[in-house]
C-alpha cells in the first residue's frame, strides 16, 4: 500500500480542511511528520486507519472522539485516502457517526457512520476530489467497503497496525507479548489454515485406525483364551525383523540427513553465484545509461575550449572598441573643421575685396597716415620720457603675471598627465590579476572538489578493510565453535549411550522375574535382558553434564553463525561502496599541499580591486589632462603677447624724443599740423581702418580654421592606425587560438559559465570510469561459470529436507513398532502378521498425528511448528535490522522453556548480548534499546509479510515515536544508527514515515511535514530538503 493523499476535514486538532500529499515525501524515501507533543502527529495515523477500516490507530480510541473541537458545527467530520496498490489507484472517503445542526428548525440530527470506496486509476491524481473520485465500488455500506479494502490490502486493521502502522507506545507490543499472544498475531498475518486442517484430518485418521487397531487386539485375547495357546518362536523371529527395520531405518535418516546439508549447501552457493550475475547486469544497465549523456557533455567540452580560447583574446577586443570609438569621434570633429575652414575662406575672400575697393577709394592715405603717426609721435616725445617709462613698467609687470599664470597650468597639464599615464598601467595590471585570480580560482575549487573525493575513498578503503579483518575474525570463530559441536555431539552420544545402559541394566536387575510382567513392556518373558556398565547416578550426571556442555557450544556455535550473514552484509555494503567511488590520482597529501600552493598564489594576488571603478578614474583622469593640455597652450600664448609688448614698451622709452625734428618741437606748431592732417584722414582713414579690421578678422579665422582641420585629420589618421593596430592585434590573437571572429563572439558568451561546463565534463569522465570499473569487476566475477538454477536448487534442497524428515520419522516409528511387536507376543502367528502389518501401515499416521497435536520432544503442535518457521523467518529479517542498529551487539533468538521436565519450544524471545556471550530477556534492555529491538522485530515482521503474501504490499510504514529514548553522535550514535538502518529500508524500495519531535531526527530526515499549532485549530505544512 503506497499513501498518495490524505484529506482531513473537521478531524482531531484539525478544525478545517487539510490535505496531505505524500508524493514528494514517499519518492524521498525517508520522511518524517514533526510537531510539538500534544499538534496532532498521531492524529494523521488515525485519520488514515479511520479511512480504511473504519477504527482508530489504537483500538480503544472510539470514531465519536474524533471530530475536531475547534471545527464550525456546520462542517461535516470526514476522511478522504488516495492510496495506490501495484498500478491501481484506490479513493475511499469515509464520516463517522456525528451530529450535525437540523437543516430545517432547530436542535441536532445524527448522521451514521458512513463509508464510499472507489477505483480512481483512471483519473489523474490533481484531479481527484470527492465530486469526482473514479468508478464506485462500494457506496454507502460501511460493512462492504470494509470487506473489499481487506481483500484488496490482505490483511484487517490489527495487522495494519501492526505491519503498516507502527502506533506510539504500541509496536512494542509483538516485542513484548507471550508465546501464545505472538501465535495469535501471527495466525491472522501468515495463513497456516492448512497445518490446522492437515493436524484434524490427522488426528481422525490416526482415531479410525486406533480403534481398528484395539478390535484387533481384543480379537488376538479371545482367541488366544478361546484356543488357550501362543506361539512364542514367531513372536520372537517377529521382534527380530522388527529390530532390524528399526536400524535400517536410522541409517537412511542419517543419510537423508547428510543429503539434506549438501542441498542446503549447494542451494546457498547457488544463491552467491546468482548475485554475482546480478551485479554483472546492474552494472551493464548503469553503464548504458551514462552513453545517454555523451552528446551533451561533447557539446560541453567544445563549449569549455571555445570559452578558454575566447578569454585570452577579450582585453585585445576591449582595446579595439576603445579605438574605433576614438576614431569615430576624431572623424567627426574633423567633418565639423572642415565645415568651418570652407566658411572661414569664403568670409576672407570677401573681406579681401572690400579692403582693396576702400584702399582704392583712399589712395595716398598712407603717406598722411604717415604723416600724422610722425607727428603723434613728436606729440609724445615732447610729453615726455616719463609717460613711456610708466607703459615700460606696466608692460613689464604684465609680462611677470602672465609667465607665473603659464608655469602653474604648465605644472598642472605635467601632474595631471602623470596621474593619468600611472592609472593607465594599473588598470592594465588589475585586469591581468582579474584573469589570474579567476584561473587559480577554478583551478582551487577542482581541487577541493578532488581532495573531498580523495578522502572519502581512503575513508572508504579503511572501513572495508576493516570489515573484512572482523569478517575473517568471525568466520574463524565459526570454524572453530563448529569443530567443537561434532566432538560436543560425539561426546553427548557416549554419555547417552552409557546413561540408557545403565538405567536398563538397573530396571532388569530389581524388576524382572520370570513369569511376571516386565514393568517397561508388560511381557511375562524377558529372553535378552539389557546388560550395562557403571554407576547409574553418575551416569546420568556425565549424561546432564554432557547435554549441558553439548547445548552451551551449539548455542555458541549458532550466534557464531548467526554473525557471518551481517559481518558478510557489511563488507558487501562496504565494497559496493567504494566501488562507488574514484580513486584518486594521487595521495590526499598531494591534493592538499596542491591546493594550499594554489591559495598561497591567489593570497599573493592580494585584495580584489574595482575594475570598473579603476576604470572610471582613468576616463576622468584622461579628461582632466587634455583640459590641463588647453590651458597650458592658452597661457603659453597670452605670456608671449606680454614678452613682445614689454620689448615694444622698452625701445619707445628710448626712441621716444631722438626723432623729433627740430621745427616741430613746438607744441603750437604741432597742434595745428596734427589738426590739418587728422582732418585729411579722417574720412579715409575710417573707411580703410573698418576694411582692414574685417580683413584682419577673418585672415585670423582662416589660419585658426585651417590650423584646426590640420589637427583634426591628424587626429582621424592617428585614430585609424590605433583602430587598424587594435583590430590587428585582435585578429592575430584569435588565429592564436584558433577562433574566428564570429565563434569568439559566442565564446564570450560563455565565459561565465566555464566552470559549471568544466564540472559537467569532469563528473561524466568520473561516472564513466567508474561504471566502466564495475562491469569489468562484476564480469570477472563469473568468468568461466554458469548461471545457476535457484529454483531447481531450491526445490532439491526443500526435497532433500522433506525426505531427511521423512526418515528420521519413519525410523521413530519403527522404535514404536518393536514395542508393539513386545505387547502382542501373546498373539497368534497369523493375526501377528496381521497386526503387525496393520501397525506398519498406520503406525506413521498416528505418530504424525500425535506430533503434529503436539506430543513431540518440544511438545509443539504442526499449527504452532510452521507458525514457529515463519517466526523465525522473521527473526533472521529483524536481526538484519538490529544487528546494524547496536553495532552488532544484539541478536535474536528462540527461547525453549522446561513444561513438566521436558523442553517445549514455543515463540518466546530472548537477546544475545555478544559482549557478555549471555542470552538476555527483553525486560532487562533498556528504553532505547527495548525500541530498537521492537522497530527491529515489526520491520523484520513486514519484511516476511510482504515476502510470504503475494497479494500484500508494503511499500510504505509508518513509526510513530520512540526515537526520544535514543543516544545522539555524542552520546553513542544509536540514533545514527537506527537512521542509517531506516535509510537502507529506503534503498530497498520502501518509504518510512517517521513521526517524531526529536530535532535531531527531523535535521537528519528534513523531507516531510510539519504540524503548527493554533488556537483555532492545528494546521500541516510541508517540508522539503
Amino acid at each position: 500500500m503506497r499513501p498518495i493523499k490524505l484529506i482531513m476535514s473537521a478531524f482531531g486538532p484539525y478544525a478545517g480542511m487539510e490535505e496531505i500529499d505524500f508524493r514528494d515525501a514517499v519518492d524521498a524515501g525517508l520522511f518524517g511528520i514533526y510537531g510539538p507533543t500534544g499538534s496532532g502527529k498521531s492524529s494523521i495515523f488515525s485519520a488514515m486507519t479511520f479511512a480504511l477500516f473504519g477504527e482508530g490507530a489504537k483500538k480503544e480510541q472510539s470514531i465519536f472522539t474524533m471530530r475536531s473541537q475547534h471545527a464550525d458545527p456546520d462542517r461535516l467530520t470526514e476522511v478522504s485516502f488516495l492510496f495506490g496498490l501495484g498500478d491501481r489507484r484506490y479513493f475511499v472517503r469515509r464520516q463517522p457517526d456525528q451530529a450535525r445542526p437540523k437543516k430545517r428548525g432547530d436542535g441536532e440530527t445524527v448522521d451514521s457512520h458512513a463509508a464510499w470506496l472507489f477505483d480512481a486509476s483512471d483519473v489523474p491524481v490533481d484531479d481527484v476530489t470527492t465530486d469526482n473520485c473514479g468508478v464506485v465500488l462500494a457506496e454507502k455500506k460501511v460493512g462492504e467497503v470494509g470487506r473489499q479494502v481487506r481483500e484488496l490490502l490482505g490483511y484487517g486493521v490489527e495487522q495494519f497496525r501492526q505491519i503498516v502502522l507502527l502506533p506510539q507506545g504500541r509496536f512494542e507490543k509483538f516485542l513484548l507479548a507471550t508465546s501464545d499472544e505472538r501465535v495469535a498475531i501471527l495466525r491472522e498475518l501468515f495463513d497456516v489454515s492448512l497445518y490446522r486442517d492437515i493436524t484434524k484430518r490427522m488426528k481422525e485418521g490416526a482415531i479410525s485406525a486406533k480403534r481398528e487397531f484395539e478390535d484387533g487386539h481384543r480379537l488376538v485375547a479371545q482367541r488366544l483364551t478361546e484356543s488357550g495357546f501362543a506361539s512364542t518362536d514367531e513372536l520372537a523371529t517377529g521382534i527380530e525383523a522388527a529390530r532390524h527395520r528399526a536400524i535400517e531405518s536410522d541409517l537412511t535418516a542419517v543419510g537423508a540427513e547428510t543429503i539434506s546439508a549438501a542441498a542446503d549447501k549447494a542451494h546457498s552457493e547457488a544463491e552467491a553465484l546468482e548475485a554475482r550475475f546480478s551485479a554483472v547486469e546492474n552494472a551493464r544497465s548503469s553503464r548504458a545509461a551514462l552513453e545517454t549523456q555523451r552528446d551533451d557533455v561533447a557539446v560541453a567540452e567544445r563549449a569549455v575550449t571555445t570559452a578558454q580560447k575566447a578569454l585570452k583574446a577579450t582585453d585585445l577586443d576591449a582595446r579595439v572598441v576603445e579605438a574605433e570609438r576614438s576614431f569615430d569621434d576624431a572623424t567627426a570633429a574633423e567633418a565639423e573643421a572642415r565645415g568651418n575652414e570652407l566658411k572661414a575662406i569664403s568670409d576672407h575672400d570677401e573681406s579681401e575685396l572690400a579692403f582693396v575697393a576702400a584702399e582704392a577709394a583712399a589712395t595716398g592715405v598712407d603717406g598722411l597716415i604717415k604723416r600724422s603717426n610722425e607727428l603723434e609721435r613728436h606729440r609724445e616725445a615732447l610729453t615726455g620720457a616719463a609717460d613711456l617709462k610708466a607703459k615700460f613698467d606696466l608692460a613689464s609687470a604684465d609680462r611677470k603675471a602672465a609667465q607665473d599664470a603659464f608655469d602653474t597650468a604648465d605644472a598642472s597639464r605635467v601632474r595631471l598627465e602623470t596621474v593619468h599615464n600611472d592609472l593607465s598601467e594599473r588598470v592594465a595590471v588589475a585586469r591581468s590579476d582579474a584573469l589570474k585570480r579567476a584561473q587559480l580560482d577554478a583551478k582551487l575549487g577542482a581541487l577541493r572538489e578532488e581532495f573531498r573525493a580523495a578522502k572519502a575513498f581512503t575513508q572508504a578503503k579503511q572501513r572495508l578493510d576493516a570489515a573484512i579483518e572482523d569478517l575473517g575474525k568471525v568466520k574463524a570463530r565459526r570454524d572453530q565453535t563448529a569443530g567443537l559441536v561434532v566432538q560436543s555431539q560425539e561426546q553427548l552420544a557416549l554419555a547417552e549411550r552409557a546413561f540408557i545402559g545403565a538405567q536398563a541394566q538397573m530396571l532388569a536387575s530389581m524388576h524382572l522375574v520370570n513369569g511376571e510382567p516386565c514393568p517397561v513392556c508388560g511381557s511375562a518373558d524377558h529372553p535378552q535382558p539389557a546388560h550395562g556398565e557403571g554407576d547409574p547416578k553418575r551416569l546420568e550426571r556425565d549424561f546432564n553434564e554432557a547435554r549441558r556442555k553439548h547445548d552451551g557450544i551449539v548455542r555458541d556455535a549458532t550466534i557464531a553463525e548467526g554473525a557471518i550473514t551481517p559481518a558478510e552484509a557489511l563488507v558487501s555494503d562496504r565494497t559496493k561502496l567504494l566501488a562507488e567511488q574514484s580513486a584518486p590520482r594521487a595521495d590526499v597529501d598531494i591534493i592538499e599541499r596542491e591546493g594550499r600552493e594554489v591559495a598561497d598564489e591567489l593570497s599573493a594576488l592580494g585584495e580584489p580591486v574595482d575594475l570598473g571603478l579603476m576604470e572610471s578614474d582613468l576616463v576622468e583622469a584622461k579628461r582632466e589632462a587634455e583640459e590641463a593640455i588647453v590651458a597650458s597652450n592658452a597661457a603659453r600664448s597670452h605670456w608671449q603677447d606680454k614678452t613682445t609688448a614689454q620689448a615694444v614698451a622698452a625701445r619707445s622709452y628710448q626712441d621716444a624724443i631722438s626723432g623729433v625734428p627740430e621745427l616741430l618741437r613746438d607744441a603750437s606748431v604741432l597742434d595745428a599740423e596734427v589738426s590739418s592732417v587728422d582732418q585729411k584722414i579722417k574720412s579715409l582713414r575710417e573707411a580703410v581702418a573698418a576694411a582692414d579690421k574685417q580683413r584682419q578678422s577673418t585672415a585670423v579665422a582662416k589660419a585658426t580654421a585651417a590650423e584646426q582641420l590640420t589637427a583634426a585629420a591628424r587626429a582621424v589618421g592617428s585614430a585609424r592606425s590605433a583602430v587598424t593596430s587594435a583590430r590587428g592585434a585582435l585578429a592575430k590573437r584569435l588565429e592564436e587560438v584558433g577562433l574566428s571572429l564570429d565563434t569568439y563572439r559566442e565564446g564570450v558568451k560563455l565565459i561565465p559559465e566555464i566552470g559549471v561546463l568544466i564540472g559537467k565534463v569532469q563528473k561524466f569522465r568520473d561516472d564513466v570510469n567508474v561504471a566502466d570499473a564495475r562491469v569489468d569487476e562484476a564480469q570477472k566475477a563469473v568468468e568461466n561459470v554458469s548461471r545457476p538454477d535457484l529454483t531447481a536448487t531450491a526445490q532439491q534442497a526443500e526435497m532433500a529436507r522433506g525426505d531427511a524428515l521423512a526418515a528420521r520419522r519413519t525410523a521413530a516409528e519403527m522404535d514404536a513398532a518393536l514395542k508393539l511387536l513386545v505387547d502382542l507376543r501373546t498373539s497368534l502367528l497369523e493375526q501377528l502378521d496381521n497386526l503387525e502389518r496393520l501397525e506398519r501401515e498406520t503406525g506413521p499416521l498416528r505418530s504424525l498425528a500425535d506430533a503434529f497435536a503436539g506430543d513431540n520432544a518440544l511438545k509443539t503442535p504442526l499449527e504452532t511448528f510452521a507458525i514457529g518457521t515463519m517466526f523465525d523467518h522473521v527473526l533472521n529479517a529483524a536481526n538484519l535490522r538490529l544487528g546494524p542498529m547496536t553495532a552488532g551487539r544484539y541478536r535474536f533468538e528462540r527461547d525453549v522453556e522446561s513444561v513438566g521436565g521436558r523442553s517445549k519450544r514455543g515463540l518466546d524471545v530472548r537477546v544475545h548480548d555478544i559482549e557478555t556471550g549471555r542470552a538476555r530477556e527483553i525486560s532487562t534492555l533498556s528504553g532505547g534499546e527495548t525500541f530498537i529491538a521492537a522497530l527491529s522485530l515489526a520491520l523484520g515482521l513486514a519484511d516476511i509479510v510482504e515476502m510470504s503474501h503475494g497479494q500484500i504490499r508494503l511499500d510504505t510504514i509508518f513509526i510513530d515515536e520512540g526515537f526520544g529514548s535514543l543516544d545522539t553522535d555524542n552520546d553513542g550514535g544509536t540514533l545514527d544508527l537506527v537512521l542509517n538502518v531506516l535509510q537502507a529500508i529506503v534503498g530497498n524500495s520502501r518509504a518510512v514515515g517517521l513521526i517524531s519531535h526529536v530535532p535531531m531526527v527531523q535535521q537528519a530526515v528534513p523531507n516531510g511535514f510539519s504540524i503548527v499549532k493554533s488556537a483555532g485549530g492545528n494546521r500541516i505544512e510541508r517540508r522539503v530538503a
